[in-house]
């Protein structure tokens, strides 16, 4: 679905080029979203940005900053690929504030870009605290944790599966830690011997969910991989 905009936003646009090229419209297109496309995570055409010229490039950039509020996922890409000084301040700011797709989408292009660093390092725990279930942010934290599998990161991780708030997240830290140990297939836990525990996570029963907990670290604690 389209993101709504405010009355004054037409106002505030970029006009558009003149004579735009073939990629230009391409990716204009694209950056608009019905629910399917929503629902199933479409990107834009970033391929696209490849071809179109490099005024297409800055009012492109200007577009995107000008809808301010909180960059989606699709934004964050989309500014990472035009490479604007405009475009990559943007990211960097999005990485330190939004916790969600978008912040996370953010971190992944600073790492990409500056490397692994302490700062990263800390600014993943963070987002890894605020994860909350039906968002994008999730698969994309787990990639990261899994190419950087650091004390830290991992006792976040279990952290997230013993008392985060949201009982989905604990579900899915405790089955991706599973993963990342090489006592799953996938982090997803859909494993029929696991499955039981990892729902103990969340048990009103405290023996229960001490028993779960426990099992989870012995699996951590005793690595398959």
């Amino acid at each position: 679905m389209s993101r709504p905009l405010d009355p004054h936003y037409t106002s505030r646009m970029s006009l558009p080029p003149k004579n735009p090229s073939p990629a230009y419209t391409r990716f204009k297109s694209s950056m608009i979203l019905d629910y399917s496309k929503w629902r199933d995570g479409d990107p834009y055409d970033i391929p696209a940005l490849a071809e179109v010229t490099e005024e297409e490039r800055n009012l492109l950039t200007d577009e995107i900053l000008e809808r301010g509020g909180s960059l989606d996922w699709r934004d964050v890409e989309a500014l990472k690929a035009l490479g604007t000084p405009k475009a990559l301040k943007r990211i960097a700011a999005t990485a330190q504030k939004q916790h969600d797709g978008g912040g996370a989408e953010a971190l992944t292009a600073e790492i990409e870009r500056d490397g692994w660093s302490d700062a990263a390092e800390k600014r993943l725990i963070e987002m890894l605290e605020h994860m909350q279930s039906m968002t994008s942010a999730s698969d994309r934290l787990y990639t990261l944790c899994e190419e950087h599998q650091t004390p830290a990161v991992m006792k976040q991780l279990m952290r997230n599966a013993r008392v985060q708030s949201d009982e989905t997240m604990r579900y899915s830290a405790g089955a991706f830690l599973l993963y990342l140990s090489g006592h799953a297939e996938d982090w997803y836990g859909f494993d029929a011997p696991n499955r039981a525990h990892l729902l103990n996570l969340n048990s009103d029963d405290y023996k229960t969910y001490k028993a779960a907990v426990a099992w989870l670290e012995d699996k951590v604690a005793n690595p398959k991989k």
